[in-house]
């Protein structure tokens, strides 16, 4: 099994003994503008066209700037930050899943995202000890097992206890707050 990245085609390699032009036009680039720069022939470069061709390189790189990527956690938004986001999302789905009313035709739905959504985010942050330890991840995780466990015994369309509802009300609020403070 070969892992790629998503915009990434299927590698082949050239044989040693292939010509240099045939070794890049066998390594398949990225599905974007980088194709035609890669599949290009490879020229030989002598010593009086060396300084054309370092010129047509930097124009050549620097004439189609591209936003920076994240490559292996390197750059782009923080573990911390992601959680932050991940975190929110779950809150505001799982009020606006508990703000619908009983006979809502849409609360089937509602309650299948935040289902798919719960296991998601418990599956991404249970195991890590930087986010496992905050007590905005005890709170939101008390929250989402208190819900998932009510609508798998009850259905989706029951309405949840006024009790209960009251301590899930509570502890997203008392999350949100942690949240907000890094916590």
């Amino acid at each position: 099994t070969r892992f790629l990245l998503a915009d990434m085609a299927p590698l082949s390699f050239a044989t040693p003994t292939s010509s240099p032009a045939a070794a890049t036009s066998a390594l398949r680039a990225p599905r974007s503008a980088r194709r035609a720069v890669l599949a290009a022939p490879v020229a030989r470069i002598s010593s009086s066209s060396s300084g054309a061709a370092l010129t047509a390189a930097t124009a050549l790189v620097a004439g189609a700037p591209s936003p920076a990527q994240a490559f292996l956690g390197f750059g782009g938004q923080t573990a911390q930050d992601r959680y932050t986001a991940d975190t929110s999302e779950m809150i505001s789905k799982t009020n606006a899943l508990l703000a619908m009313p009983r006979d809502d035709p849409g609360k089937k739905d509602a309650v299948a995202e935040v289902r798919t959504l719960t296991n998601v985010w418990v599956a991404k942050y249970r195991r890590d000890d930087r986010f496992a330890g905050k007590p905005s991840y005890g709170n939101m995780y008390s929250v989402l097992n208190a819900i998932s466990g009510h609508y798998n015994s009850f259905g989706p369309e029951a309405p949840i206890p006024k009790k209960r509802l009251e301590r899930i009300t509570k502890e997203l609020s008392d999350a949100e707050k942690l949240l907000s403070r890094n916590r």
